[in-house]
């Protein structure tokens, strides 16, 4: 018999609920006017030009930055993390005409670095990047008091990366159905995941009880890396890696890519078909973002200004050539948009996973 599943449905029996983002929000039904005076339009502010010229001489008299800045990054140095923000940060320098420093503050998946950024000033010269959605699920299995991710004030997103399977060559399975049978047939039962109480292993449960992963036991590694060379080695047959990551393992030769967890169009492995082909698509879960933050309160002038400069740098040439080079999905996503990462990933994660029994299940996993 399964264990209690930690995943929320609702409707019918099996039905996984909606993502966040596709559920309708509740509005209030437009009143009738009491007043007919009322019925003149109210004068549009925005066409005001002493109100535009205002703005604009705002905009004139901004001065930042006016020294040295700081670039937060919850990783260890040489991190898939630390390697997106060390490409574009000589170009983001250059824009914003002052030197930045990286400071690699890793530990508590993500929640040290963020903590420490919690505390920051917020006049713009202390901002950071987190991963999304792994930064706001460890966040929820942390129980963390000292802050609230949902206080971060957005910049920009700069690039996304997402999660697969690779399997070792040995077993000769090409795709993810051929996967899901060598399962049930008894020919491979250990499955490799990134971390007790992580994403991943969030997804190696719901692989096994949504898309018919049935394996026997599940083995955890200390990160992407580690899973790649058990993989490879065959201490495991199988387990979940990231698309960039994957790249390696592949190149090796002793292993493929059976399933892509996302619905990330892969430029390196265009052929691989998708998680959503077999069932609902996982990206709330699965497709991490890239999302630089400020402490809250930052004011959304100087926020703007970064969020230019990573633009013009995502842009750039060499890091486009660096997006090829390595099959590192590099895209610029404005302020609005890291907002919806920072708290609409946020609402997704609460609506499709029941923390709670989640950390029940890892505490009885022991």
């Amino acid at each position: 018999m399964r264990r209690r599943t930690f995943m929320r449905y609702g409707g019918g029996a099996g039905a996984t609920l909606a993502l966040a983002g596709c559920l309708d929000d509740e509005e209030d039904e437009p009143q009738p006017d009491d007043d007919p005076a009322d019925d003149d339009p109210p004068e549009d502010e925005d066409d005001d030009p002493e109100a535009d010229e205002a703005d604009d001489a705002d905009d004139a008299d901004l001065d930042f930055p006016t020294e040295s800045l700081e670039w937060m990054v919850p990783w260890s140095e040489g991190g898939g993390t630390d390697q997106y923000v060390r490409t574009i940060q000589p170009v983001v320098e250059e824009e914003l005409g002052e030197s930045i420093a990286v400071d690699n503050r890793e530990g508590a998946s993500q929640q040290i670095g963020t903590q420490h950024l919690y505390t920051q000033e917020p006049d713009g010269h202390r901002f950071g990047t987190v991963t999304v959605p792994g930064w706001q699920f460890a966040w929820l299995m942390q129980e963390v008091d000292e802050f609230d991710v949902a206080e971060f004030e957005p910049i920009a997103t700069h690039g996304a990366f997402g999660y697969t399977i690779i399997v070792n060559d040995a077993y000769g399975i090409e795709d993810f159905e051929e996967l899901r049978d060598a399962y049930d047939d008894g020919e491979i039962g250990t499955f490799a995941f990134q971390g007790v109480g992580s994403a991943s292993h969030v997804v190696t449960h719901l692989l096994r009880d949504e898309y018919g992963v049935n394996w026997e036991s599940s083995v955890p590694y200390d990160g992407g890396a580690l899973v790649n060379e058990a993989v490879i080695s065959d201490e495991v047959p199988a387990g979940i890696s990231t698309n960039t990551s994957a790249v390696d393992a592949v190149d090796s030769g002793e292993a493929s890519m059976a399933v892509n967890l996302t619905t990330l169009e892969l430029e390196a492995f265009p052929e691989v078909e998708s998680i959503a082909e077999y069932g609902d698509e996982m990206d709330y879960i699965t497709r991490f973002v890239q999302t630089a933050i400020a402490p809250p309160e930052t004011p959304a002038d100087v926020r703007g200004v970064v969020s230019e400069a990573i633009e013009t740098a995502v842009e750039h040439e060499d890091t486009q050539a660096w997006s090829e080079e390595t099959g590192n999905i590099v895209e610029y996503g404005d302020v609005d948009e890291a907002e919806e990462q920072i708290v609409g990933t946020l609402e997704q994660l609460e609506e499709n996973v029941d923390i709670e029994a989640f950390r029940a299940m890892v505490d009885e996993e022991g």
